[in-house]
């Protein structure tokens, strides 16, 4: 079995239910209080994970109670967690999010001191070279840019998924600069279609993928909602339709195809329109439930195929 490491973004969303929103200078009740548990590339591993996959997982979080809580929810997932390093009186990534009766809410976002502040010297390279697969969404910039290099030296297959676009990237010190240079060490990039848009500067999608192949001679897939999904190589293409069903929450269902298509394309060893049908499938069945973890196992999929 060939084993996924990742190394990108992990987080938790600590929900406070309260009747109403609180007035300037008011308070509220918490009703309830219930920790959702996410972070895109935490994700993506994980529903490879629950796929069947061997896999690791890289984020430096703090020993807070968030931090421990992340780290036993992906080993109680099946995921190695031993080359996570824990910063001592850390504050781990979450956000706090109040949220009333009628739906209503606002959101504080707690970075911390943990999660961006993760240097490539704290990475096992013996670790992450004794892969076979790396998945990247390139958070935090420079410890992501260092391992990326790494495998991609070691011979492992990389996959960079630009989950987020250009602007928000940007935020976090990443601009187009970083990220092509990035994809010189990717040999299948994963891009959410807002971003491949802002990075070739066209709404196109075949206007972007020409200039995609112009530079670069990896495996593009992308996504496209509703509209199902392609993926683009110089030796073969190929075009899927999304997965019907009757869609409850869309959160994490782009995590979910990506990790259901490193299953089924580099482990399980399927043909591209193949893969590309199984990850829709995956990412059909996460959006039938409410919550960014709601990925299926393999025998769900192979049940809708």
């Amino acid at each position: 079995m060939k084993r996924i490491i990742g190394l990108g973004s992990l987080a938790m969303d600590i929900m406070l239910q309260v009747a109403e929103l609180p007035a300037e200078d008011g308070f509220a009740l918490i009703n309830n209080t219930s920790t959702v548990h996410g972070g895109s590339a935490a994700n993506v591993i994980t529903q490879a994970t629950r796929l069947g996959a061997e896999t690791g997982f890289i984020a430096q979080i703090g020993d807070d109670s968030v931090g421990v809580q992340l780290r036993d929810t992906l080993r109680q997932e099946g995921i190695d967690v031993s080359a996570m390093p824990v910063k001592k009186g850390g504050v781990s990534l979450h956000t706090n999010i109040v949220v009333d009766q009628r739906g209503s809410k606002f959101i504080m976002l707690n970075m911390g001191d943990c999660f961006l502040d993760l240097r490539p010297e704290q990475i096992d390279t013996d670790y992450l070279c004794a892969g076979d697969i790396f998945y990247t969404d390139l958070l935090p910039k420079d410890a992501a840019l260092f391992a990326l290099k790494k495998a991609k030296q070691a011979g492992l297959t990389t996959v960079f998924n630009l989950q987020l676009d250009l602007g928000t990237m940007q935020q976090f010190g990443i601009g187009a600069d970083t990220i092509f240079e990035a994809l010189e060490y990717v040999d299948i990039f994963a891009p959410c279609r807002q971003g491949l848009h802002k990075l070739y500067e066209s709404t196109c999608d075949i206007k972007c993928i020409e200039k995609y192949q112009a530079q670069y001679s990896g495996l593009l897939v992308l996504t496209l909602g509703a509209e199902g999904a392609l993926g683009v190589s110089p030796s073969e293409n190929a075009r899927v339709s999304a997965h019907p069903v009757k869609v409850v929450d869309t959160t994490g269902a782009g995590d979910s195809f990506l990790g259901a298509f490193m299953y089924s394309y580099l482990i399980a060893g399927s043909s591209l329109r193949d893969a590309l049908q199984f990850s829709s499938v995956a990412a059909g069945l996460t959006c039938t439930k409410l919550g960014a973890r709601q990925s299926p196992v393999l025998a769900q999929v192979i049940s809708q195929l």
